[in-house]
This record gives structure tokens, sequence and C-alpha cells, in this order.
């Protein structure tokens, strides 16, 4: 994994007011603060995206942000004062095509900012090996597709999804699992960024341990859907940037049972990787949800993937936690006892600290 550093510094001058701005952006990112001649003058500094706020009309500002926008290798975004020709005219010269004019909405400010890194992002699989580079491609898309279907009371795209487990059981014999995780781990959608880790532990692990065709593609598949319920979860509770409140909790916690609504409308689907979804969050004692499943009631299929769920959460990192190393999450994990599957953990530990 990456470590942490800004997602986003804000540029802006003494005079300007941008607590708003920034107050917004805090909530879900990683922000630093810098002057527009600081920025000028010590050109990149790591940041993913440069929100810029500034009166772009000004002669002596334009002539500054020219030679910032190109010292700053990350993406760029501008929030303007004022709207007017001779601004637009002047954000066209400098190729910006991401802004925003004061006063913003917070959460149209936070999705344009998202938009932006997770661009940046995607961007960079360019580098990536051509099998591991259209496996993600593919599962974005497939992701995408999923969720607006499901949202729209439609059947899920098999096919497609299918499709995409393949490139993913593919990109496996390419890579390892510490680089499709760091591929995905700046990305902003944290719904598509989670079930990608779930999806690629799965793949990975299963691969490690000899297991192979239909048994295979059944875990790639799971992992995948595994948490498609959260399709229907309001998006100010999947993305919020804080821990969630106890009512906030208890609808979150509804996204197995929406799984089931929807797993149960498609044909063909084995029942395994159904049980992979609506069944993630049940413990061995018996005090899980949604079913309080216990014992010889959770198949080993459900047992991985919620050592590869709770795995994924702790590694992952949000803008209110950092990421735990993996000998730290592993170790945490060991203390479960009664709610995982002790045995598979240690074979899991093993693949983990041995192949990264």
């Amino acid at each position: 994994m990456q470590g942490l550093r800004s997602d986003i510094a804000i540029v802006g001058e003494a005079k300007w007011k941008s607590d708003n701005i920034v107050s917004a952006l805090r909530e879900a990112f990683n922000l630093r603060e810098e002057n527009l001649d600081d920025c000028r003058g010590n050109g990149s500094s790591g940041a993913h995206l440069y929100v810029f706020c500034t009166n772009i009309g000004s002669d002596e500002n334009f002539a500054q942000l020219k030679t910032a926008v190109k010292a700053c290798a990350g993406e760029k975004m501008f929030v303007l004062p004022t709207h007017n020709s001779k601004c637009m005219t002047r954000l066209r010269d400098l190729g910006i095509t991401d802004y925003l004019v004061q006063p913003v909405k917070p959460d149209e400010l936070r999705a344009m900012a998202k938009k932006a890194i997770n661009r940046r992002v995607e961007r960079s699989w360019a580098a990536l090996d051509p099998t591991i580079r259209v496996a993600l491609k593919t599962s974005l898309a497939c992701f995408e597709d999923c969720y607006s279907r499901v949202q729209r009371g439609e059947a899920l795209p098999m096919e497609e999804i299918q499709l995409s487990c393949q490139k993913i059981r593919e990109s496996t014999k390419i890579g390892t699992l510490g680089s499709w995780i760091d591929a995905l781990d700046d990305h902003h959608n944290y719904s598509f960024r989670h079930s990608m880790f779930v999806c690629g532990i799965l793949t990975y692990f299963a691969n490690a341990i000899g297991i192979s065709g239909s048994d295979l593609q059944l875990l790639t598949v799971g992992g995948l859907l595994h948490d498609v319920g959260k399709s229907q979860v309001p998006l100010e509770i999947l993305d919020k940037p804080g821990k969630l409140d106890p009512q906030e909790w208890e609808l979150m916690q509804n996204h197995p049972e929406h799984s089931r609504e929807i797993l149960l409308r498609e044909q063909g689907l084995d029942q395994d990787a159904y049980a992979m979804a609506v069944h993630h969050h049940e413990k061995l004692d018996g005090t899980g949800y949604p079913d309080g499943l216990s014992g010889a009631e959770i198949n080993d299929h459900v047992r991985l993937t919620t050592i590869a769920d709770i795995y994924s959460a702790l590694i992952d990192k949000r803008s209110y936690k950092e990421a735990m190393s993996k000998e730290a999450a592993l170790d945490l994990m060991g203390k479960f006892k009664g709610h995982l599957d002790l045995d598979l953990l240690r074979c899991f530990r093993g693949f983990v600290l041995d192949t990264q």
C-alpha cells in the first residue's frame, strides 16, 4: 500500500476567502493549503489535485497562474469568484475544463474533485501490464453498470460480469495482490475500490492455494458482487467522510438484505455467490447479520469472503483513518475468535506475508 499523502492542495491568495472550500473538501480528502506564490515557485508537491482559488481576471494573477499550472503535475480545477467571458477565455488558455463559481455547493465541489482524482488514477493504469490494465478498466465499467442497472430496477449484466471476472483471473497470472491493491489505492469511488480489493484478495488467494476452474470463477464473481446491495444505500452514507452514527449504521447494515433482493431476481446465479453477498457479515458464534447463522451453516466460500472483506477494510485508508499495515490487520483479525474461521485465517496470513 502507498503511504498517506495529501490528496488535494488548495492554492489561493491571502485575500481570497476559501474557508468554505477548505471545509467542504476536508470532509472527504487529505488537504494542504498553499499560497499561489509558493506553488509557482516550488512546483509540484505531490498532490493528486490542485484546486486554485484565485481571481483569474487579474492580469498579474493570470501571469502567475500560467507558471503555477505548468509546474503542478496533478490534476487542476478552479473555483472562481465571478463568471464572465474573460475568465472563460483564460481558463481555456490554461487548458482547464473543471471549474465552479462561488458560491459553491459542497456536494458538487466534492463530486468534481473525486472525478478529477479518479481520472488521474485511471490514467495511471496505462503504465501497467496490458492484462492488468484491461482487468481494471473492464471491472470499473462493469461495476458502474451494475450499480446503474440496480438503481433503475433492471437485471444485472451477467455476461459483462463474467467477462470482467475472466479478465481479473487472467491478471492474477501477471501481477501480485500488492500491485493490484496499489493500482486501486487512490481511487475515490470507495465502493468500487473496496469491491475490487475483496475480489482481488479472493482471486489471488484462491490461485495461491490451488483453486481453479469453476470454483475460482465462483469466488471471483462472488467477490465482485459481494456488496452489490450497497447500490441501494444512500450515497451520503456510503461516502460519509466520518464514522456513521447509529441511525446511519442501521441503514448500512441493510445492504446484505438489499443484496438478497437483487440477487434473488437473477437467473442462473450460483447459490454460493449469492451466499457470499448475503452472509459475509455472519459470524461463527451466531452474532452476525442478517440471519444470525452460526458454525456449519456458514460455508467456506462465505468464511473466506468475510476474511477478505475485513482485511480489505482494515488495510484501506479513509479520510477519517489511516490504513493499517498488513501485519497489524492480520494480528487484529487473529483476535476475532468466535467470529472468523481461524484455521482459514492462518492460511490466509501465510499467503499475504509470503507473497507481499
